[in-house]
């Protein structure tokens, strides 16, 4: 069964195809060492050529995420690309060896004020319109982590009419805006949740969750967006990451 691309040309259809298969990747569609469906496979699957499927493939292996080996097949090399911000600080998930994807959904996506945080952060006066994008991570049908992004509406202001629970971000930003993120800071507390935010991640409010505030930040030090996650507690735990 085909999956459906945009051929309508906005889009380079190997990018999305990259991006498709970088989420399912990263998202734990996939493991380590486990093999990726053929090119021809891909082709059926697409609609597309094979030029296209490879050059899908060689962004993916150019991430560190896949690697290709005669007489066996193409296979996932690592979960973390290249690409993505190195920490010493992540969330873990509890119970990693389920093999399980991470399914994410859009709560809501609309243009609102942007209240004094936000500005600050986005270099913005208070009350100037900013694109607010809700999302939420599941695993097995349980809602995992709730993310809040808000964007600059005058710097992207189609970023409305695009879908974010099939496009990444990430991948919006360098393919639509021509953006790569460099950086970001991030702060992380450890909170009570509340009632919003407990409704949509189905826990008790005033159950413990991780908050972080994350600014990204491309490669001329812009902020682009700022972005607010809450963890569920139960459900992962800090991990840090030490050279010796």
């Amino acid at each position: 069964m085909k999956q459906k691309l945009d051929f309508s040309g906005r889009e380079q259809l190997y990018y999305q195809i990259y991006d498709i298969m970088f989420q399912e990747i990263v998202n734990g569609k996939y493991a380590e060492k486990d093999l990726l469906p053929a090119e021809s496979e891909l082709m059926e699957r697409y609609g597309v050529s094979r030029a296209t499927v490879r050059r899908a493939m060689d962004l993916l292996k150019d991430e560190g995420l896949i690697e290709k080996k005669r007489g066996y097949g193409t296979y996932v090399k690592s979960l973390v690309p290249k690409s993505y911000n190195r920490k010493t600080v992540d969330f873990v998930w509890k119970h990693q060896g389920e093999k399980q994807e991470l399914i994410k959904k859009v709560v809501s996506q609309q243009v609102i004020p942007a209240d004094e945080e936000t500005a600050g952060w986005l270099h913005l006066e208070p009350g100037v319109p900013v694109i607010e994008i809700v999302r939420l991570w599941y695993k097995k049908e349980e809602p995992m982590y709730l993310e809040k992004s808000y964007l600059d509406y005058q710097w992207i202001p189609e970023a409305l009419e695009r879908d974010f629970a099939k496009e990444s971000l990430r991948m919006y930003y360098v393919n639509r805006c021509h953006v790569k993120m460099a950086k970001a800071e991030e702060e992380i507390y450890a909170v009570k949740a509340g009632k919003d935010e407990a409704e949509l991640l189905r826990i008790r409010e005033g159950d413990a969750i991780f908050f972080t505030k994350r600014i990204p930040s491309d490669e001329q030090g812009v902020h682009r967006s700022f972005v607010k996650s809450y963890y569920r507690g139960d459900c992962c735990y800090l991990g840090v990451k030490q050279e010796l």
